[in-house]
């Protein structure tokens, strides 16, 4: 009834409720009583237009325009009517814009500003609706940044492995180095001084004994052709390292090789306690080589086959047919190559080393410089060996060309 005032119609409402409970539901009588304490509160202001607390905890006011109303807020009210009055259609999907009541702090927010004077110490908040983005991002960026560590590390690891490898192979070929002029030096002096010794000898002794000054001279020839070989073998290898060594190829029959070979080896093989063999194979086929060069490999083969072996040696050499073309192979009892060394026994000043056998001397440059005159004849070598049980070097070298003339290859 509008003749009622205030206070009696908020009587008659609450009668109503607390006599039949559910009965009667007044909408504006939640509005009503806040407006009742709000009065008894403090001196209503209608001329107070920005928003501002009241002395009522969770509600504020602002008077209109016209000074003649005070519209009255809760605070969780106000803050849902502001959120909504918010356009979803400015910002992006992934965010919310909210309104943050004086003394709320934000919570996950990613900006926070004033909300202007028409709303004292409030305060407006960008927040994501998918919090686990920046987890997501921190994950990602934690994942990236122990990819790049773990990256930087091995490149770290990398390098240190390639310096350290880097270290060790200049240490090694100093070593080589130093171990090589002392081997030069010793297999220089070797022959050198024995062939004085003799030559010393035969000079002193009187008068001269004909069977001795021939035994004497023989051994003086074996130590000039150990020394020329040696000397050979330096020349070659030195001439192969700087890409100078030419070789001459040729129609050449294979005894052809194999007779030059004999020839130079036969003096030092031709002792009691050495059996040298030689088999050939009837009809073998030409190769297209340098005979000089290969002379020289077989006569490599040879000399490692008789250092290597024991006192009793057993020397073969063989040749033959074999896949269109032809090999070559030196057989020896001597100490054999363990399984692990064939690959390295072909690197240049490499020696294989046993603790059961003794120094054989030589610089390592044999079986270097034979797989070096293989390779520049198209040929391939191979070993087959057996620790104590001696070692055959086999190469293989392709059929000469019909028709060819000779020709210089460097």
């Amino acid at each position: 009834d509008p003749s009622l005032s205030a206070a009696q119609r908020r009587f008659v409402m609450h009668e109503l409720q607390s006599r039949f409970p559910g009965r009667f539901i007044f909408p504006t009588l939640a509005a009503e009583d806040l407006a009742a304490r709000y009065v008894e509160s403090e001196q209503p202001q209608t001329s107070a237009r920005e928003l501002r607390a009241t002395s009522l905890p969770g509600v504020w006011q602002a008077g209109s325009r016209l000074d003649r109303v005070i519209v009255l807020h809760q605070t969780e009210r106000l803050r849902a009517r502001l959120n909504a009055a918010v356009s979803s259609q400015i910002l992006p999907a992934d965010v919310r814009l909210s309104f943050l009541a004086p003394g709320r702090e934000p919570e996950n927010s990613l900006l926070t500003l004033a909300a202007g004077p028409d709303l004292p110490g409030w305060r407006m908040a960008l927040t994501l609706n998918d919090q686990s983005f920046f987890e997501q991002a921190v994950n990602q960026r934690i994942m990236a940044d122990v990819w790049i560590g773990t990256l930087v590390l091995i490149a770290v690891v990398v390098l240190a492995s390639l310096a350290l490898r880097s270290i060790r192979e200049q240490s090694a070929m100093t070593t080589i180095k130093n171990d090589l002029l002392a081997n030069v030096t010793h297999e220089l002096k070797t022959p050198l001084s024995s062939m004085r010794l003799l030559v010393d000898t035969l000079i002193e002794t009187e008068p001269l004994h004909e069977p001795t000054a021939r035994e004497y001279l023989r051994m003086i020839a074996r130590e000039n052709i150990r020394l020329t070989r040696l000397i050979d073998n330096f020349l070659t290898f030195s001439k192969i390292e700087r890409n100078k060594h030419t070789f001459t190829f040729n129609n050449v029959p294979m005894t052809t090789i194999i007779e030059a070979a004999v020839a130079a080896a036969r003096e030092r093989f031709n002792t009691p306690a050495c059996r040298f063999v030689v088999k050939t194979a009837a009809n073998m086929p030409s190769v297209e080589a340098d005979t000089d060069a290969m002379t020289v490999a077989v006569l490599n083969l040879l000399d490692n086959a008789y250092n290597y072996s024991g006192d009793e040696k057993e020397i073969t050499l063989s040749a033959g047919c074999e896949n269109g073309g032809a090999f070559l192979a030196v057989k020896d009892n001597g100490i054999g190559v363990p399984a692990g060394e064939i690959k390295r026994i072909f690197r240049r000043f490499y020696q294989v080393v046993q603790p059961s056998s003794p120094s054989r001397g030589g610089c390592g440059l044999g079986l270097s410089i034979v797989n070096s005159i293989v390779s520049a004849h198209g040929g391939k070598m191979r070993v087959e060996s057996e620790p104590g049980r001696g070692s055959t070097f086999i190469i293989s070298l392709p059929a000469a060309r019909p028709g060819l003339n000779g020709g210089a290859k460097a």
